[in-house]
């Protein structure tokens, strides 16, 4: 929904860790993929309960798939390297536990609410680049209020397979009247590939640009949100949402500036 006129290649992955995992990054930069769109990653802790364990469980990526991240940006897009995008995680917690979100060559992203504040569910911390709307809920225990809709608007699987059977009242609900679309996608798995569709706007109209320069020119392509709540360092980035909620036409205005040269330094 974000880039239309993209195409997809979906790639199975097997199991986290796994050899197949690896394979998947390497097959996707030699069949000519320009973005990877990462929505998994290590167990997360329930958001609600600050004493499980898995809030501070080390989960580290292991060397098969490090090296494949590695090929991909390498040696991907000719030499320009595959953008890798990645979900930031849902259990509330830091996402230095994480050693697929927090590595340097993918963009780990943040979930946002309806009311441009942090859902309360999507992880933190230093290694978050940018973040993207995306499903929430209501927490009456820190008041935090409920959001204005479901969730994002993505298609379905048909009928009985799908999250939206259709039929009365399912437009306002769950997605349309006929059950082709679901309005509940959330989390930052939904966050992360509506990064991955900015991205394939900017290389729409700049495919010139490097992995590392489409990292940096997000940087400064994102809105400051909840500037009071944020975290906001003297750098500009916050620990909830990065750089910011990324805003598509600055960026795909950042990206045509990037041709005559003006990208920012990456410097974070």
């Amino acid at each position: 929904g974000v880039a239309p006129e993209a195409k997809l290649l979906p790639i199975k992955i097997g199991g986290l860790g796994s050899l197949s995992e690896a394979k998947a990054f390497a097959w996707a930069a030699d069949h000519g993929a320009d973005v990877i769109s990462c929505s998994w990653g290590p167990p997360d802790g329930k958001w609600w309960n600050s004493a499980d364990v898995l809030h501070y469980t080390e989960a580290p990526m292991p060397d098969s798939t490090r090296l494949a991240i590695d090929y991909a940006t390498r040696e991907g897009r000719n030499g320009k390297g595959c953008v890798i995008v990645w979900a930031g995680g849902n259990g509330n917690e830091n996402i230095r536990f994480d050693g697929y979100a927090t590595y340097p060559k993918v963009i780990a992203v943040a979930a946002c609410n309806d009311r441009g504040k942090r859902s309360i569910y999507s992880d933190y911390g230093d290694a978050v680049w940018c973040s993207f709307p995306s499903s929430d809920q209501g927490y009456a225990v820190v008041n935090h209020p409920h959001p204005l809709t479901a969730g994002i608007w993505t298609v379905d699987r048909r009928d009985e397979n799908g999250y939206n059977q259709g039929g009365i009242s399912a437009e306002e609900i769950i997605g349309d009247l006929e059950g082709q679309y679901t309005a509940t996608f959330g989390g930052t798995s939904s966050a992360c590939p509506g990064v991955a569709g900015v991205v394939a706007l900017m290389l729409a109209v700049n495919p010139d640009l490097n992995w590392q320069q489409v990292k940096s020119v997000i940087r400064s392509s994102c809105d400051k949100i909840d500037e009071n709540g944020g975290s906001y360092d003297s750098n500009g980035h916050s620990p909830y949402y990065g750089y910011g909620r990324i805003n598509a036409g600055l960026a795909v205005r950042n990206a045509i500036a990037a041709k005559a040269g003006e990208i920012p330094e990456l410097d974070h």
